[in-house]
């Protein structure tokens, strides 16, 4: 069955044999860090994750995202893989530049509009699919306001914002969703597992974000800190000023903080 993932495209095995280094560190930094507290030389280790990236240009995609037969929406196409790449990045770089995250994630929005703008379709969205046409389904409704709330906290926690320090191992779990969400569109084209499979493993995978938030902080404030930019942004309000605001929300709190520990 595994032998549907070979391909000519990628005859020396590079882009495979980075995607198995990266599925490897994802296991082995959660382990290490849940009994040593701290990652295992992810500043050099990261490297293989953005290299990953680079690597699957060798492979034909879509030019478009597919409209309508839903086997073809399983394949992948160059908006996806530009925006899994720069959404990637946006940890990666995040995790070795943690003083620059907040810039990184304004360069990042702005990358991601400037893909969408060149190889993009203004009718859809990656996440949500076509504007115009909303699912009836309450199930389907549900998995869209989660899929949209998570991405809008994988942005809190990677702009470092309302966080007594910066957390890299949060940044980094940041990253499996986004770097296993090609992987899984293949495996499901390729008949390896099937869609309700996926959805259950892509569904975890965004949940335990959350989960190991409550795990260094003691603390469920990634829900609001998801849910309160995901409402603004149905309301109209544009993403830059959202996380504009949302920067100077936490550099106040930071003042604020600064002052009370000087008069105690």
């Amino acid at each position: 069955m595994l032998s549907k993932l070979i391909t000519d495209e990628d005859p020396m095995h590079i882009h495979k044999t980075l995607g198995l280094l990266t599925l490897s560190n994802y296991a082995f930094q959660t382990v290490y860090y849940v009994n040593y507290g701290e990652m295992y030389n992810i500043d050099k280790l990261i490297y293989v994750h953005i290299c990953l990236h680079l690597s699957s240009f060798v492979f034909k995609v879509l030019s478009k995202r597919p409209k309508e037969m839903d086997k073809m929406k399983m394949f992948i196409w160059e908006e996806l893989r530009l925006h899994s790449m720069i959404f990637a990045y946006r940890s990666c770089f995040s995790i070795l530049y943690p003083d620059f995250s907040k810039a990184i994630v304004f360069l990042t929005m702005m990358a991601a509009d400037t893909a969408t703008h060149y190889v993009g379709d203004a009718e859809f969205t990656t996440v949500r699919g076509r504007h115009e046409r909303p699912t009836k389904s309450l199930g389907k409704q549900a998995y869209s306001v989660f899929f949209s709330t998570s991405q809008m906290g994988a942005t809190a926690i990677c702009s470092g914002c309302f966080q007594d320090s910066y957390s890299k191992f949060l940044t980094f779990q940041t990253l499996i969703p986004i770097q296993t969400s090609a992987f899984g569109l293949t495996l499901l084209r390729k008949n390896i597992i099937n869609k309700t499979v996926w959805q259950v493993v892509y569904t975890i995978e965004l949940s335990l974000v959350y989960v190991w938030w409550y795990y260094i902080y003691r603390s469920w404030y990634i829900i609001p800190m998801s849910v309160v930019p995901y409402l603004l942004r149905r309301a109209g309000v544009p993403k830059y000023a959202i996380w504009l605001l949302f920067i100077i929300g936490d550099d106040l709190r930071n003042v604020f903080m600064t002052y009370m520990l000087a008069y105690q």
